[in-house]
């Protein structure tokens, strides 16, 4: 099962959850849209779920496909998900600057997670992502502790 997750912005994201789509042919998709309408004969879709629903999602996913915020990755990182960031950019009105594309980048530089780019096919990157083992959480790293201290407090 792909868990999507859009987050909490109140910007549209169906951007994503459109290149997403695609992949209900291959695997159950379950996307937590946030305040994003999107209507999907293929997937199951939810605004919000309770923190305790959400960590069972993560759990009993095989992909996670989200969205670049903070909280986000780090939780499928520390659940050893594989993981595709498709960051929320401004040129689209998805968010106000594009901090996710960067703190994405410094993920993926860490080999925690793939990025979803601008003109990727996600049915080939989707194939890529299953068959990488990504490093495990590593609290060694200073990237990595600064953000889960700030998620924490």
């Amino acid at each position: 099962m792909i868990l999507v997750l859009c987050g909490t912005q109140k910007q549209d994201f169906s951007r994503m959850i459109k290149e997403v789509e695609k992949l209900s042919t291959f695997e159950k998709i379950i996307v937590q849209a946030g305040h994003t309408i999107y209507q999907s004969k293929t997937m199951e879709i939810f605004d919000f779920v309770t923190k305790d629903e959400l960590t069972r999602l993560y759990k009993q996913s095989d992909m996670v496909i989200t969205h670049a915020g903070a909280g986000s990755m780090v939780q499928g990182i520390k659940e050893k998900r594989k993981m595709i960031v498709f960051p929320r950019r401004s040129k689209y009105g998805e968010h106000v600057n594009d901090h996710q594309v960067e703190l994405a980048t410094k993920f993926a530089d860490l080999d925690y997670l793939e990025i979803y780019k601008e003109g990727d096919n996600i049915e080939e990157l989707y194939n890529k992502v299953k068959d990488i083992n990504f490093q495990e959480w590593n609290l060694k790293s200073n990237v990595v502790n600064l953000i889960s201290e700030f998620i924490e407090s």
